[in-house]
């Protein structure tokens, strides 16, 4: 699973606080739905789908998609385009083990490779857009360097106000290969005694699409975080061991147990890295609204297509376990 912290969620939301920064909203009616004509070849061509006795064009399609998702691209692509022009005048680089080094902290703030995957995914990034993103990044926190230094008192401010973020329950990382018929559970619960390699036969035969490329690995697990029967077997586990077939509203499960953490309480001198990172990122959530909006009043912005749906973004960063953490004041 993944661990909430700026590594894990602050390419999002440097974007997502900047949106109504950069946007001068236009009044433009929505298209209305055309009653399906004789059309001819070329027309046709245009058309794709039809409901009842009206067709959907590709005008419409394409200008829903920009609603939908285009304004967000357009912000992206904005910010580091602006990144970029900034950095250079000032003469701040990245360097390129600066960036290496930023991109693997955020695979690092992941339980496993497949949560690190899956969240590429969700984001629409290949490996190349997630090196420009961390770039982007390291470029505004560079740019703000100044205004981001965070104090020892500070840091013991934030501890105090989100100490019950701080406690971790206790987790077991859980392995699994995943079939849809107990025949076929059983043929390789065999090949697993027989000494068999379980991430392997996860990589050939599990259906679990999301982690089978990583051996099946399901990441830190704690209590509540996965199915009952799951959840049980796994807890008769020993490290290292595997299970026989467990049934599932998914179909059949082969677990493994690769590690156990116990319950834990971080202290604010172990947590105090991230807590700077996160008291950077909130203050990075008020100045980079900020910035980019002195850079539209002159001019040196210009957004010609309307925000169609402001109301599709979230102001605030992603705060420990999910919840909202609590701010300490800035000087």
């Amino acid at each position: 699973m993944m661990r909430k912290w700026l590594t894990a969620g602050g390419l999002a939301v440097l974007i997502a606080v900047a949106s109504f920064a950069i946007y001068a909203v236009a009044n433009e009616a929505k298209p209305k739905a055309r009653a399906a004509p004789q059309a001819d070849a070329g027309q046709s061509a245009s058309i794709v789908a039809t409901v009842g006795e009206t067709n959907i064009t590709k005008d419409e399609l394409y200008e829903a998609m920009l609603r939908q998702v285009g304004a967000q691209t357009l912000q992206e692509m904005v910010i580091r385009r602006l990144a970029d022009e900034q950095a250079a005048a000032k003469g701040l680089t990245v360097g390129v083990e600066e960036l290496e080094a930023g991109m693997d902290n955020m695979r690092g703030s992941f339980a496993s490779e497949a949560d690190f995957q899956s969240y590429l995914s969700s984001v629409g990034l290949d490996e190349a857009g997630f090196a420009s993103q961390i770039k982007m990044q390291l470029q505004i926190g560079k740019l703000f360097a100044s205004e981001l230094k965070v104090t020892d008192e500070q840091v013991a401010q934030f501890y105090a106000l989100n100490e019950a973020s701080f406690h971790h329950p206790a987790q077991v990382r859980l392995s699994h290969i995943l079939v849809k018929t107990e025949d076929q559970a059983k043929e390789l619960y065999g090949e697993l005694a027989k000494g068999a390699d379980f991430a392997k036969l996860a990589a050939e035969f599990s259906a679990d699409v999301a982690t089978r490329e990583a051996g099946g690995d399901l990441g830190y697990l704690s209590a509540g975080q996965t199915a009952p029967e799951l959840e049980q077997a796994a807890g008769q586990l020993k490290t290292g061991a595997y299970s026989k077939p467990v049934k599932s509203a998914y179909g059949y499960h082969l677990l493994k147990v690769t590690d156990r953490k116990p319950a834990s309480t971080e202290t604010a001198d172990q947590a105090k890295d991230r807590i700077v990172e996160l008291i950077r990122q909130q203050r990075l959530n008020e100045l980079v609204p900020q910035w980019l909006a002195g850079f539209t009043a002159s001019g040196e912005v210009t957004v010609r297509i309307p925000n169609p749906n402001p109301g599709a973004y979230t102001e605030g960063a992603a705060g420990m376990d999910g919840a909202d953490a609590k701010a300490t004041g800035t000087p």
